[in-house]
C-alpha cells in the first residue's frame, strides 16, 4: 500500500491511501517537505457570495467533464522517450509492470510498445492507464536533463534544507543540494520501486529556446491539488509526472495552450474526485467546465491545494456536496 502525503509543516508525512505503490522500509527514507511558494498570498476569483440551488446541479453529468468515458488523445507521440529510460536503467521493466500490476491496472500491448520505443500511436489518458501514464511521466520528469529540475526550486529548496542537515549534523558527513534533491523528496526518495533514479542526468529530451519558455511557463503556473507547489517544484509523483508531460510536448512543438490542455487532462484523471468539484463550482457561477481556459483551471486559484479545499468548502456550505475532504494523495 502506498502513503499519502500530506502538508502541515517541516515535513512531508505518510499515511495510507488508495494510490498503490511497492512499500518502502520504515525509514529508509526521509521525505521533507516542499513549501518554497507556499509564504506566496493567495489570491482567487471565486464568488463565495453566489446563491444557487443544490438541486441544479448534476454532479453525474459534470463528472463525465471532467473523466470522459473515451478519455483524451493529445496529438503527440511518445516517440522513443521511454525505451530511452529503460536502457539507462531508470526504468526497470519488471518493477514497472508490477506497479502497474498492484495498482489494479495492467500493462496494455500498446504500453508494452511506448517501453520498447515502436508504438506509432497517439498519447492518451483515460480510467484504465492512469498508472502507466504516472510512471512513465514521473520517471521522464526526474531522470531528464532539464533547467527546470537541475537549476530550478527543488535545487533552491536543497540548498536551504542541506544547509540545516550540515549544521545539526553530528556524523561529520556533509551533503550536498544535489544529494538532497535526489534523495528527500517524494518524487526522488520514493523512486526506488521504478527503476534506478539517475535526477536530471539523462539526456532525453532537448529543448530549443522557445520550447524551453513554453516549458517554463507552464512548470511555474500549473498545480496539482496535493500542495501548494507549482510543477516547477516536482517533488512529488504527480508533479514530477506533469513535468515530464511538459518537457516531451514542448519538444514537439506544441503550442502554450495544448501543454496547459495536456496538464489539465493528466490531472483530471490522477484526482477525478477534486476536478470534479471544482468543475461543479463553476456549475454554481453559471458556467460550463470544459469552456474555462485550461491555464486558470490548472493555476493556483483552483488547482493548489489551498485553492481546490477553498472551493471544497463552498460547495458544502452549499449543500451541494457533503463529505469531508479527504485531500490528494502522492504515492511513495
Amino acid at each position: 500500500m502506498g502513503k499519502k502525503i500530506t502538508k502541515r509543516g517541516g515535513l512531508r508525512k505518510g499515511k495510507n491511501t488508495s494510490f498503490s505503490f511497492l512499500p518502502i522500509a520504515a525509514g529508509a527514507i526521509l521525505v521533507l517537505a516542499a513549501f518554497y511558494f507556499s509564504s506566496q498570498p493567495l489570491t482567487t476569483q471565486h464568488n463565495f457570495t453566489k446563491q444557487i440551488s443544490p438541486n441544479s446541479i448534476n454532479l453525474t453529468a459534470i463528472s463525465l467533464q471532467v473523466v470522459p468515458s473515451g478519455g483524451y488523445v493529445l496529438p503527440f507521440r511518445w516517440g522513443k522517450s521511454i525505451k530511452t529510460l529503460v536502457d539507462a536503467g531508470a526504468i526497470n521493466v519488471s518493477n514497472f509492470t508490477a506497479l502497474i500490476k498492484n495498482s489494479g491496472q495492467q500493462l496494455t500491448g500498446s504500453e508494452k510498445s511506448i517501453i520498447n520505443g515502436t508504438y506509432e500511436g497517439y498519447i492518451q489518458f483515460n480510467s484504465t492507464n492512469t498508472e502507466f501514464v504516472q510512471l512513465a511521466f514521473w520517471a521522464l520528469g526526474v531522470n531528464n536533463n532539464n533547467t527546470i529540475i537541475r537549476n530550478g526550486p527543488i535545487i533552491n529548496a536543497s540548498i536551504q534544507y542541506s544547509g540545516q542537515i550540515n549544521s545539526n549534523a553530528t556524523t561529520g558527513r556533509t551533503v550536498t543540494p544535489q544529494y538532497v534533491a535526489s534523495q528527500y523528496f517524494a518524487s526522488t526518495g520514493g523512486y526506488g520501486p521504478i527503476g534506478r533514479l539517475q535526477f536530471s542526468a539523462l539526456g532525453v529530451l532537448r529543448l530549443s529556446a522557445a520550447q524551453q519558455s513554453i516549458a517554463d511557463y507552464t512548470a511555474e503556473n500549473s498545480y496539482r491539488p496535493c500542495c501548494d507547489n507549482p510543477t516547477a517544484f516536482p517533488d512529488c509523483n504527480h508533479g514530477a509526472a506533469a513535468l515530464g508531460i511538459i518537457e516531451l510536448l514542448a519538444s514537439q512543438g506544441a503550442t502554450q495552450n495544448q501543454v496547459l490542455r495536456a496538464v489539465e487532462e493528466f490531472n483530471q484523471y490522477q484526482f477525478p474526485g477534486q476536478y470534479g468539484e471544482i468543475a461543479a463550482y463553476f456549475a454554481t457561477q453559471g458556467e460550463n467546465y470544459t469552456s474555462i481556459n485550461a491555464g486558470a483551471i490548472i493555476g493556483k486559484n483552483y488547482s493548489s491545494l489551498t485553492g481546490y479545499l477553498r472551493v471544497h468548502q463552498y460547495l458544502i456550505q452549499k449543500g451541494i456536496i457533503k463529505q469531508a475532504a479527504g485531500g490528494a494523495a502522492c504515492g511513495v
